[in-house]
């Protein structure tokens, strides 16, 4: 679990750090633009070299580049398996919403994430599914709220509708 959590966390991270430069793009850069983008990658090289569990350090002890560098960790981490789907899926339907530590929106957003989460991994969570989660174990209070939207044409019943 503490890997998954760390693969999406670095994921940020570099796409933060490195940014995204076509080739093409990068050959009609000035030279402050290319010694930034080579800037960025040393940057994202020294990040991952830092923070990574020494036990790590062999796999990535042959480049100095940093996206090499992650592609290595990537391929030797990213979750793609069909028990890394089971888990998201697990994680998915245990999602509950809690009045004391974050608003309904807050709780939107840990769905769609976990959505998102299960579709990188290659399963689409169907749209009756994403919105009966969103409700299904919601407060007494929201119960009004609940009928409301079991009331809605199929249609209608989305996790659009139910987010609004």
């Amino acid at each position: 679990m503490v890997g998954v959590l760390l693969h999406h966390f670095w994921c940020k991270v570099v796409a933060t750090i490195f940014g995204v430069v076509s080739h093409q793009n990068f050959l009609q850069c000035t030279e402050k633009e290319k010694f930034e983008y080579d800037w960025r990658k040393q940057r994202c090289y020294t990040t991952i070299y830092q923070d990574i569990e020494r036990k790590f350090l062999p796999l990535i002890r042959h480049t100095t580049d940093g996206k090499e560098a992650w592609n290595i960790l990537k391929s030797n981490f990213e979750p793609t398996s069909k028990a890394r789907l089971v888990v998201l899926i697990d994680e998915f339907f245990e999602l509950k919403f809690d009045p004391e530590e974050e608003t309904i929106g807050i709780f939107c957003k840990r769905v769609d994430e976990k959505k998102t989460q299960a579709k990188e991994a290659g399963f689409e969570i169907p749209e009756l599914l994403i919105a009966l989660q969103l409700i299904r174990r919601l407060p007494a209070e929201y119960d009004h709220f609940v009928q409301t939207l079991y009331r809605l044409k199929d249609e209608e019943f989305n996790h659009r509708e139910v987010e609004k």
